[in-house]
């Protein structure tokens, strides 16, 4: 008699199923399984910071708000072809307002897996620190060991059951990509510190107020304007160039220039009698879409209310 399948029995999150030669049913070595878990966690932690515009590679350790969201647990290793379960830690969202992104979090990077398994010429905007994390994944395949591993995404937040094969062919296209310049629209603001007019070659350098100086070119029909802001604090707007494997621009060729303020690189002005408004556009700050990053700022034991009272006693 078979045993039938309980209907609606919750689903994992996410599975990896492992293949190949050296892959034995319900059994996975620890340095394989441990390189497997971490290597995952940080595509997922990856995707995640790209989802919410934060910068992919960086020095220190991934933010706490993605942490608590996105951080996954091994619930299960089961025996066909052996399948690990992941599910996420956290249970219950700190903001109702983005329940599930644990789940649009990796559902996602099912997509970017699939994206890397295309012959395409690497023009479709995989975030270079994503890439970086799912070349180190796929590095865990090899022929006489682990020939593939499937990335599977249980339904969940209104996203269908993905399978996707994480193959050597993913790594190659990955690291095809990491390999390349990219170009992107670039906004820089810092202090016009040179400038070099040499017919043929016009270049300047901007220093932002933090980082490394920026090489500008520009054309002939900003040189007067160049000339003009020179030692001043400027924004220049044009097609940069992101050197391989890193999110740092390395030039820029300005299209744009445009003097600024010095409140607006954090100097000088600190008595103007600005309206928020103003301040708000000086320094290109919108409105909060999101407020789930606002998560740890506040610690769990911590009661907000008196948080917020001291706050308001103290600037009486």
């Amino acid at each position: 008699m078979t045993k039938k399948k309980r209907k609606g029995a919750a689903q994992p999150l996410l599975q990896l199923k492992l293949r190949g030669p050296g892959v034995r049913r319900g059994r996975v070595s620890i340095p394989d399984l441990v390189r497997i878990c971490q290597e995952a966690q940080n595509a997922v932690n990856k995707q995640a910071e790209a989802l919410k515009g934060r910068k992919t590679i960086h020095r220190g350790p991934t933010a706490a708000m993605i942490q608590e969201e996105c951080t996954l647990d091994l619930v299960g290793i089961k025996p066909n072809c052996t399948t690990l379960e992941f599910d996420l830690a956290k249970q219950q969202m700190a903001f109702p307002i983005t329940p599930d992104f644990g789940a649009d979090v990796v559902s996602e990077v099912a997509q970017t897996i699939k994206t890397l398994r295309k012959r395409t010429r690497g023009k479709d905007g995989l975030d270079s620190g994503v890439l970086l994390s799912l070349y180190k994944l796929s590095g865990l395949v090899a022929p006489k060991k682990i020939s593939s591993i499937d990335w599977v995404t249980g339904r969940s937040n209104g996203h269908k059951k993905t399978s996707v094969l994480i193959t050597q062919t993913v790594r190659e296209h990955a690291a095809k990509r990491l390999s390349q310049p990219r170009n992107i629209i670039a906004q820089i603001d810092g202090i016009l510190d040179m400038a070099d007019f040499k017919p043929g070659d016009l270049k300047c350098r901007i220093d932002p107020p933090v980082g490394a100086s920026i090489m500008c070119t520009f054309d002939q029909s900003l040189e007067s304007e160049v000339y003009r802001l020179l030692r001043k604090p400027v924004r220049i707007k044009g097609q940069g160039v992101i050197q391989p494997y890193t999110d740092r621009i390395d030039t820029v060729h300005a299209e744009e220039i445009n003097e600024l303020p010095s409140l607006a690189l954090g100097e000088g002005n600190f008595a103007a009698n600005r309206s928020i408004a103003e301040l708000a556009q000086i320094q290109n700050v919108g409105p909060l879409t999101d407020p789930s990053i606002l998560a740890g700022g506040i610690p769990d034991d911590e009661d907000v209310d008196d948080f917020l009272a001291e706050i308001y006693t103290a600037r009486k």
